[in-house]
């Protein structure tokens, strides 16, 4: 089981506040004009890697989601870095893969975009494999991620 979001490697930490609800630790975000934090809404897009971290000092887990309002712990990891990034269900990934933001804050396969996208922006690739095929909905589950520099 996973108990936090940082894996290994430099990183900094921030503090903003979430700007919507539903950002569980783990999620892919984006900052905003008005320094909120936002679920990262484009998929494929242009991303900073910043990943919503587990509030551990409020003691609270990876499984607890940020209110909107709530102050949002948050890390950018440098390049290199490993994070325990949320991943889109449904999904099937070997090590190695590349991943890409699903515009809902998880991370989907980079084949999953459709072939057509021109400027696509690869977050990292998996260090483990997940297999989320015919999961429910609400099963996106964390698995470790290394982030690279792009495409």
């Amino acid at each position: 089981m996973v108990h936090r979001i940082h894996s290994k490697g430099p990183y900094t930490h921030e503090e903003y506040e979430a700007g919507e609800a539903g950002i569980y630790p783990g999620m892919l975000v984006k900052l905003m004009s008005d320094n909120t934090v936002d679920l990262h809404d484009t998929a494929g897009g242009r991303a900073e890697a910043m990943f919503v971290e587990e509030d551990a000092l409020q003691g609270k887990t990876v499984d607890d989601v940020y209110a909107a309002g709530a102050v949002c712990s948050v890390i950018l990891p440098g390049l290199g870095c490993e994070v325990n990034a949320r991943i889109q269900n449904d999904q099937d990934l070997a090590i190695g893969d590349r991943v890409v933001s699903a515009g809902d804050g998880t991370l989907m396969a980079l084949g999953t975009l459709d072939s057509e996208a021109v400027d696509v922006f690869v977050i990292g690739v998996m260090m483990e494999a997940i297999d989320l095929t015919g999961s429910e909905a609400s099963t996106e589950r964390l698995a470790r991620v290394r982030i690279t520099a792009g495409n």
